[in-house]
């Protein structure tokens, strides 16, 4: 721990017992009074008189204070006698009263003609209404006594069925990607714009981090204690500009909301259980498995294979012990990882000021060794009136975040350096080598013999001589020709990989907000917000030489060691200047603002990465390490955005809603095509109409037991995505490292002056409703998107003929989305002692591209071959491109397809041995009647007239075109990321002072691409594999689903391992995302207002058919990077155990 966080970890405990005392006399209030507020020399209106009596739905028991007023207009109020009957003068236009009392959710009521009784339901259940009417699609959720490491693990557990939201991987506060209402778009960002305390924050999902598995997540600093509201704009988002097309999540801090001084302390902790296992191969195993696949290898010969002494088991091997082993590598890596948190908060103020003042340390270890995060969080909030019509609110935050962080999961290329995560370490590295290292040991006869020592196998790099076998094992594999795979040792990474100048990061967070409040009368406000933000990251990355074997980069050389270093800071400043009106006439309600609004930000990168360091005890970029590059950014890009909205309201009964906004940006084109030209720049204009009718507050319909409110809401609009390259729309050229020693420049993008934001046109239609006496709610949402100006792709070689590059961007993508919206709860049981509550949400879209530029970098031509290989005949068209990710050729991004698609070749799992790999010789010449009689199906190898053959052991891949060969004109849709429905299913059951909640989460019809398994099955590397390729083809005639192993330079070498369907998998699950049982204590005194005592597991179970460690998993943070799993570390099952006090 710093000592900055020493300091303020002892004020924090000062502040628990210190202050408590101090204010335990102000502390005597503890419910938040509602002042009404009524305008001087308001206008009078005819009345009427509206009678009732309010009870508690449970008991039936009268409720006296509750307080009943004119929905809309509070000045016709009035508070229940101790009977729970009301008598109030409201205008006769209104229909509607609105109903609320402490711990009891708020009632809007349609006016009766009779009396209006009126029943009020416990806090315990969910509430439904508020004290206006939205006319928007939109959700929210309020965070109370949370667990979570980030916020987002509150969003996946309650608002799962609004946002498609899939996290990242396991460790600490990483985060998740997050979509809502499907995707909208493929090229730039298609996550939600995220506003925090009326600011835009720039999330940086496409910055880098050196470390693989790794998301610099700018969330992860907000302690999600200091969190009061978390609301889902879904349509009606047109306000934003060119940032609002993918939705919006608006998170709302705790602000001082009592006079009484408040003091709020929690302190839990907990532990997350080890990961499973993945099944791979033992030594005995893995020892036959390698002999299978160095016998395929090119030239090999049974002098050769003799020759090998990491397959020579016979006793007269010196070295047979070191290879003679039966290590589980995974083993040693992981632990039971320990999670701790203390917070304190105090909110209270007086007429003149408000505030909220929260301090808190976390402090949470990953399941994987070396892996753990620490964050500290200080903010003060508050409100203060410094004249009777100015006010302002000041809020000042410092979040520091710090990571001691290795590798996690696959690399999408090793180009650069060799395999750097532990958790995939622990799965390659070959089983029949120990993580101990031998020493030769001599008696005294002169005798000599292998021992196993206490230090860590592999400390030396390398050796020329015999012995590298004893000093590093792991250098086996470069006796095969043509191999460059080498897996270190994990366990030195662990060692002396560890350290805060070596595998480290360090975020940290400053923000300052400052929103002024000038009420110039009844009807007129004008105000403004100023934000600054600082945000500094900094990483270090580091590879131990220890336990590493020299692996070759193209152009370079060997490398042992790594050793890299970044720094990045942004500084964001946000203005956003208001004028407000609002007033009233009789039931005409109208209120407008407008405003101008200005972000600016600058982004600084800075990188060194050298390799070769000598030193693994105080690594350091020297010159004396080799290969040493650098590089770095500095970004800087403003927008600024006009913008109006208004809304009217007849009655409560008709609601209208116009909003509009302009908007330039330093991203956009000079000369766009759409929008408009102003002071020389490009302008977009985003307009957005929405509508809404209230049926049950028609004078027509009347109230009744089963239909309690019905509302109806349409919604159109345009709305914009300015998330383009920040130089998209310019020429630029970057320098690039060619040797060690040799730089040059390259052009890397040429100015598309018409580049311009995506557009993305919306249309909703809802219908939202509560039944049964307010104890069934339920709203429904059909929408429609539809995608223009898509940020795309387009050929250059026609137009520019020198200039380097191959295509540039352009706006000539489109896409829809469209999709459904449900969610219901209800009150199941609602006594005095027993309340149980339960609910569902669900989510379903589906997307199309339905447009790509004319060019040929969009233009797949299908083809059907010959005999001998060469194409004929006009070719089946393709109107798309692939992408390469994770794999080569694997994505699809076409015409008719959705986006992401994953693309290869089919299994033909009905072949004659029904498990998609040819079983004999036999089978395999009948696969094909193409060439005139049976045969075998052909592999084309790139060269006219010659050919391999799949024979038997491989793979049965459908031939599509009938022409027996198997090329890329047979590769096809093999499925998407995009589930058919997901959402959650909760519950909640309260008996006293026991509340027990529980929440599951469910995604049905994803498809998951399992890269990790591709790797660990795919029988053509000498890294270990699962245990699934002990039962891989090994004679004639054996029939298995798992296909032979296969050295790469083998001449019958066929790709079995390529893109296909046999890594496609099913990712539907069901998950019971957390349980948690709270007791509230019935005790309270003078000093102590309330005390809670709780506990909880998270990730309980999960019920999948999917193969993989977990089905909640995504790559990185694009639209091609979903659905793929990198083998990351998933989540555990946690258990926590808290206690709250509020003094």
């Amino acid at each position: 721990m710093s000592k900055t966080q020493r300091i303020c970890l002892g004020f924090m405990v000062l502040a628990a017992f210190g202050i408590s005392t101090a204010y335990a006399q102000d502390a005597q209030t503890e419910e938040t009074v509602k002042v009404l507020r009524v305008k001087k020399n308001a206008p009078k209106h005819e009345t009427r008189t509206v009678k009732g009596r309010v009870t508690d739905s449970a008991t039936g028991t009268p409720m006296g204070g509750v307080r009943v007023q004119a929905l809309g207009m509070n000045r016709y109020s009035t508070l229940t006698n101790e009977d729970g009957t009301y008598e109030v003068e409201i205008p006769v236009f209104i229909n509607t009263v609105y109903v609320y009392a402490p711990e009891y959710n708020p009632l809007q009521v349609a006016i009766s003609e009779k009396a209006t009784d009126i029943q009020l339901m416990s806090t315990s259940f969910g509430a439904f209404y508020g004290e206006g009417n939205s006319i928007t699609a939109k959700n929210n959720t309020k965070l109370e006594e949370t667990s979570s490491l980030s916020i987002e693990t509150d969003m996946m557990n309650k608002l799962a069925g609004d946002i498609n939201i899939v996290k990242k991987n396991g460790l600490p506060a990483q985060g998740a990607y997050m979509t809502i209402r499907g995707i909208n778009s493929i090229n730039a960002d298609a996550q939600p714009l995220v506003i925090l305390d009326g600011n835009i924050v720039d999330m940086q999902y496409d910055r880098t981090a050196q470390h693989e598995g790794y998301f610099n997540n700018v969330l992860a600093g907000l302690d999600p204690d200091i969190i009061d509201d978390i609301q889902v704009l879904k349509n009606g988002t047109a306000l934003y500009g060119a940032k609002g097309a993918n939705g919006v999540i608006i998170i709302t801090t705790k602000r001082g909301k009592s006079q009484a001084t408040k003091i709020n302390a929690r302190i839990y902790g907990g532990f997350e259980l080890m990961p499973t296992k993945i099944s791979v191969l033992d030594g005995p195993q893995y020892t036959t498995y390698l002999g299978d696949l160095v016998s395929t290898v090119k030239d090999m010969n049974q002098n050769k294979l003799n020759s090998f002494v990491f397959l020579d088991q016979s006793p007269s091997n010196f070295y047979r012990n070191i290879y003679n082993n039966n290590t589980d590598w995974q083993e040693g890596l992981y632990r039971t990882a320990a999670t701790q948190n203390y917070k304190i908060s105090v909110e209270g103020g007086d007429d003149i000021g408000m505030y909220a003042l929260s301090l808190g340390y976390t402090d949470a270890q990953s399941t994987m060794k070396n892996n753990d995060m620490s964050r500290l969080n200080l903010r003060f909030n508050t409100d203060i009136k410094i004249g009777t019509k100015l006010s302002t609110a000041l809020d000042i935050s410092y979040n520091q975040t710090s990571y001691n962080i290795l590798d996690n999961g696959w690399s999408e290329s090793y180009d650069k350096q060799n395999i750097g995560s532990v958790n995939v370490l622990g799965l390659v590295q070959a089983p029949f080598i120990s993580p101990y290292s031998y020493y030769v040991d001599t008696d005294a006869s002169g005798r000599s013999s292998l021992k196993l020592s206490g230090d860590w196998a592999g400390k030396y790099a390398s050796t020329a001589t015999l012995s590298e076998y004893v000093k590093n094992p792991f250098m086996f594999s470069q006796h095969l020709s043509e191999v460059n795979e080498v897996a270190r040792n994990p366990y030195w990474i662990l060692e002396n990989g560890h350290g805060n100048n070596k595998n480290y990061a360090e975020m940290t967070q400053i923000n300052i907000n400052v929103a002024p409040k000038y009420q110039i009368n009844s009807d007129w406000a004008i105000s403004d917000r100023f934000n600054f933000t600082l945000n500094r990251n900094n990483e270090k990355y580091f590879l131990p030489i220890a336990g590493s074997t020299p692996y070759m980069i193209q152009d370079q050389g060997n490398i042992t060691s790594v050793l890299k270093s970044q720094f990045t800071k942004q500084t964001s400043i946000n203005n956003d200047l208001r004028i407000e009106y609002g007033h009233q006439w009789d039931e005409h309600t109208f209120g407008a603002f407008a405003g101008w609004r200005l972000n600016s930000y600058n982004y600084s990168y800075s990188y060194l990465n050298g390799y070769n360091n000598e030193n693994d005890k105080l690594p350091n970029i020297t010159k004396n390490m080799q290969f040493i590059n650098s590089s770095g950014v500095n970004d800087n890009w403003k927008d600024m955005t006009y913008y109006l909205q208004a809304n009217y309201n007849y009655a409560n009964r008709y609601f209208a809603e116009f909003a509009a906004s302009a908007q330039a940006s330093s991203r956009f084109g000079s000369n766009t095509k759409d929008g408009f030209q102003l002071a020389g720049v490009s302008w977009g204009f985003f307009p957005s109409l929405q509508l809404g009718w209230i049926l049950t507050n028609e004078s027509w319909f009347k109230p009744t037991r089963n239909v309690n409110y019905l509302k109806a809401t349409f919604g159109i609009e345009k709305n914009g995505n300015d998330n383009l390259d920040y130089y998209a729309a310019r020429t630029y050229w970057e320098t690039n490292q060619v040797f060690e020693n040799v730089f040059g420049k390259y052009l890397t993008n040429i100015a598309s002056s018409e580049l311009q934001w995506e557009t993305v046109r919306k249309i909703n239609v809802g219908v939202e409703g509560s039944f049964l006496n307010n104890r069934l709610n339920g709203r429904v949402d059909l929408f429609w998107n539809k995608t223009s100006d898509m940020l795309t792709m387009r050929d250059l070689s026609d137009q520019y003929y020198y200039s380097g590059i191959t295509n540039f961007w352009t706006n000539e993508g489109e896409m829809t989305n469209s999709g459904v919206e449900f969610k219901v709860n209800g009150a199941l049981i609602n006594t005095k002692d027993w309340k149980w509550e339960m609910g569902a949400t669900l989510g379903h879209y589906s997307n199309e591209v339905t447009a790509l530029p004319e060019s040929k970098d969009n233009t797949i031509e299908l083809y059907t071959r010959d005999a001998n290989g060469v194409q004929y005949g006009e070719p089946e068209i393709i109107h798309g491109y692939t992408s390469s990710v994770y794999g080569e050729s694997n994505i699809l991004t076409a015409v008719g397809y959705s986006a992401g698609t994953f693309y290869g070749w089919e299994v033909n799992y009905d072949n004659e041995s029904g498990s998609g790999v040819f079983a004999s010789e036999a089978e395999a010449s009948r696969a094909t009647s193409a060439f005139g009689a049976p045969s075998k199906l052909r592999y084309y190898t790139g060269v006219a007239g010659t050919y391999r053959e799949f024979g038997a052991g491989d793979m049965a891949f459908v031939d599509q075109n009938g022409d027996g060969w198997i090329d890329d004109s047979d590769k096809v849709a093999l499925g998407n990321a995009s589930p058919d429905i997901y959402g959650n299913i909760f519950t909640n059951l309260t008996w006293k002072n026991l509340r027990l909640d529980v929440i599951f989460k469910y995604s049905l019809g994803n498809d998951i691409y399992n890269y990790q398994r591709s790797r660990l099955e795919a029988g053509n590397t000498t890294y270990n594999q699962t245990s699934a390729m002990a039962r891989r083809w090994s004679y004639n005639g054996q029939v298995t689903d798992v296909p032979r192993a296969c050295f790469t330079n083998n001449l019958g070498y066929v790709e079995n391992e390529r893109m296909s369907s046999r890594w496609i998998e099913d990712g539907s699950y069901l998950k019971m995302k957390n349980v948690r049982l709270t007791y509230t204590v019935p005790y309270h005194n003078s000093w102590l207002q309330g005390i809670k005592v709780w506990g909880e597991a998270n990730d309980v179970f999960c019920i999948t058919r999917y193969l993989g460690t977990d089905p909640e998993t995504s790559a990185q943070n694009g639209t091609l990077y979903q659905g793929i799993d990198a083998g990351r570390i998933p989540s555990g099952r946690s258990f926590n155990f808290g206690v709250s006090l509020n003094l």
